[in-house]
């Protein structure tokens, strides 16, 4: 090789020297570098760094990487860091990198980065706004020792102020004091986990185009997104964030929600957050079942004032939010305001105001008119509202509490009304009207999954399709399947009526009820409940009945029970019978006597039983005694095509009877004799007209000893 160098060939002295030079470079720095940063070396300068503080620090000296490119670096495995006087560690980190400016060689210490890689560093904040990361305490502004770059990768920080305790997870990202930028991720525990990330750039305490952002799980389950974006200011001395104007977006996918809104001059620190001005807007669209059924449109805004989080309490001066629920032409609005305080295990809502509207229809009478006022309160859990006002321009008072419970969740209500109108809230009687359907009835099943409910109710009148109730009561339980009506109580047509009801849920709702009437006025209760106006008198009826269906229209084709009714002092209305039977001599057998709506028969007694089958009934026995005649009878009836069947024998005396034939539509019956009755068992037609005649003289002589008053 030296022979080579004095060969006096140029080429060749050129590629010796352009070969030994690298090297001899390569060898000095690779020595160099292993002697800067030998083990030794580190452990020395870091114990200088260290003296008299009472820290520790340790490594793995088995495991030191180093390089020069871009910086000279020095990797240490397993490191581990204490605080002072013993009070535990500091730092621990599977893998610290250390980046140093070349002026490092000529003993500078110019740290231009820090990376940590399954660290472990707690930070404690201290009097006067300073904070203690990793056992250092921060220092003055433009303190040139920090690292200009510092890099965490799936890192954890511990983090104390005060008397709290946070921990943030999963922390990856860089600060650059440098180009002044910062980008952080982190998963926060409360208890469950939540996906934080900042980014922004910063001049200083002035921080621009500061970005946002929270992901994680409600309560309930579902999944939400929130961010946040503006310009803030950082206080040192407070540790407290300072925003100016922001934009606020939050989304529910699972309830297809968006919020949107405005925020001003939010501060913001590890100890609380004061909100003085919040404004937000939201929408939602959550299709229906079934293909071509409408969506459910949700929007409205709301605002928040002088809230503040202090000390795990949050208060708020003042809210408001108001909504509106559309879905194929109805309209469903509500409205509140008050002020919130909420601490560890317990909330208190005051001032509240309540206001709820609905309209099924763009023209029809809106429902749900509510105006109420009160508080509601909760603690370990439970919560409880006692609030008075209006309903349907009525006055009213409610006093609802709810609790978890192994059956799901539980709510236990008292509601007093002075009136209420049941027309709105019942189903349309027009056939094929699927939109006819009441909103509470489409969506009961879906809003109270996993709840029950309780509610004591006392209606002081109750009204609906000329239905005339006083001082209703009952106690009603409610749960995604059904709704039970217990201990029902109440005044009508004159009487009192007790019972139960219970309505199973479902497309096409079920419903069964046992109903007791004493001492009621008949008509008016089987003209409201069958159109039936044929029957008066005061007396007592029993039914015992089920169908499918809430409207008319459904309800009457599957109706099946059965039913009792006993009456006294009334009359049989469409007919009197002393006119029927005081006809001519040549009256022919097929004749009819129209129904006549200012007729009638009186009586001292009538009963009657029915069993009914999808809407078609039979009666095995009737019977009616007046102070001249006695009737009874069977026959049948068919709620569905309005129809009846029945054949009757009145009776004025031993031997004088006359079979009559009811017949036609309910609410106007045909009368008639009942020919094939009178002649079943005869063959000629002479013998048949012998008879017709028989019974033509037996009516003549029953007219006789009617009495007078009975003439119309």
């Amino acid at each position: 090789m030296i022979k080579l160098l004095y060969s006096g060939k140029f080429w060749l002295k050129t590629m010796c020297f352009g070969l030994l030079v690298p090297l001899l470079l390569w060898l000095g720095a690779h020595f160099g570098l292993k002697h800067l940063f030998s083990e030794a070396h580190i452990r020395q300068t870091a114990n200088t760094v260290l003296a008299g503080s009472g820290r520790q620090f340790a490594f793995d000296g088995g495991q030191i990487e180093r390089g020069w490119f871009p910086y000279p670096y020095v990797v240490l495995h397993q490191v581990g860091l204490t605080r002072p006087q013993n009070q535990g560690p500091a730092l621990n980190a599977e893998t610290v990198r250390l980046s140093f400016g070349w002026s490092a060689l000529w003993g500078d210490t110019d740290i231009r980065s820090l990376s940590l890689n399954g660290a472990t560093v707690f930070v404690q904040r201290l009097d006067g706004g300073r904070w203690e990361v990793a056992g250092f305490t921060s220092g003055e502004a433009g303190n040139h020792t920090l690292p200009q770059r510092i890099e965490l990768d799936n890192s954890n920080l511990r983090i104390q102020y005060g008397e709290q305790k946070q921990s943030l997870r999963q922390v990856s990202g860089f600060i650059d004091r440098g180009d002044g930028n910062f980008d952080l991720a982190a998963s926060l525990f409360a208890p469950q986990e939540y996906r934080l990330q900042a980014a922004g750039s910063y001049d200083g305490s002035h921080i621009e185009q500061l970005q946002a952002s929270l992901a994680g799980f409600l309560p309930g389950g579902q999944s939400f997104t929130a961010s946040w974006q503006g310009n803030a200011d950082y206080a040192a001395e407070q540790s407290r964030l300072n925003t100016k104007e922001g934009r606020l977006n939050m989304q529910i996918p699972g309830w297809a929600l968006n919020i949107e809104g405005n925020t001003r001059n939010w501060q913001l620190s590890p100890t609380g957050a004061v909100l003085p001005e919040t404004h937000i807007v939201f929408t939602t669209e959550q299709p229906e079942s079934g293909q071509d059924a409408p969506a459910l449109l949700h929007s409205g805004s709301g605002s928040i004032n002088k809230a503040s989080y202090q000390n795990r309490t949050l208060e708020i001066g003042g809210f408001q939010i108001s909504g509106t629920f559309e879905q194929n032409g109805a309209n469903s609005s509500y409205s509140a305001n008050g002020r919130l305080k909420a601490e560890p295990g317990s909330f208190q809502a005051d001032n509240l105001f309540l206001n709820t509207r609905h309209t099924a229809a763009p023209n029809s009478m809106p429902s749900w008119v509510g105006q109420w006022s009160g508080s509601i309160s909760g603690k370990a859990g439970s919560w409880q509202a006692q609030l008075q006002g209006s309903l349907d321009n009525n006055e009213g008072y409610l006093k609802i509490s709810g609790r978890p419970g192994e059956q799901g969740y539980s709510i236990d209500a008292e509601a007093k009304l002075a009136k209420l109108a049941l027309g709105e809230y019942l189903p349309g009687s027009s056939d094929g009207a699927e939109n006819s359907d009441p909103l509470w009835l489409r969506y009961w099943p879906q809003a109270l999954r996993d709840r029950q409910i309780k509610l004591a109710l006392d209606i002081g009148s109750l009204e609906g399709s000329g239905l005339q109730i006083q001082n209703f009561h009952s106690t009603l339980r409610l749960d995604a399947d059904q709704l039970r009506a217990d201990d029902i109580r109440m005044q009508l047509y004159d009487g009192q009526a007790t019972g139960s009801a219970v309505l199973h849920a479902g497309n096409r709702p079920k419903w069964q009820a046992i109903l007791n009437f004493n001492n009621i006025q008949i008509k008016p209760l089987l003209q409201d409940a069958f159109r039936f106006n044929h029957l008066s008198g005061h007396g007592n009826a029993a039914f015992q009945i089920s169908a499918e269906g809430l409207k008319r229209s459904e309800w009457h084709t599957t109706l099946a029970g059965e039913g009792r009714i006993m009456l006294d002092n009334g009359a049989w209305q469409g007919i009197n019978l002393a006119k029927l039977l005081n006809q001519p001599a040549p009256l022919h057998a097929q004749s009819l006597i129209r129904y006549n709506a200012e007729s009638s028969t009186p009586f001292r007694h009538f009963s009657i039983e029915a069993r009914v089958e999808n809407g078609i009934g039979t009666t095995p026995r009737l019977s009616l005694q007046s102070d001249s005649l006695n009737l009874s009878g069977q026959g049948s009836f068919d709620i569905r095509n309005n129809s009846l069947n029945y054949a009757v024998l009145a009776s004025a005396g031993r031997n004088l009877w006359l079979p009559l034939k009811i017949n036609g539509s309910i609410s106007r019956p045909s009368f008639a004799l009942d020919y094939q009755r009178i002649t079943s068992n005869l063959q000629t037609p002479e013998q048949k007209q012998r008879a017709l005649q028989d019974v033509l003289q037996q009516q003549w002589q029953w007219i006789q000893n009617l009495p007078e008053n009975t003439q119309p």
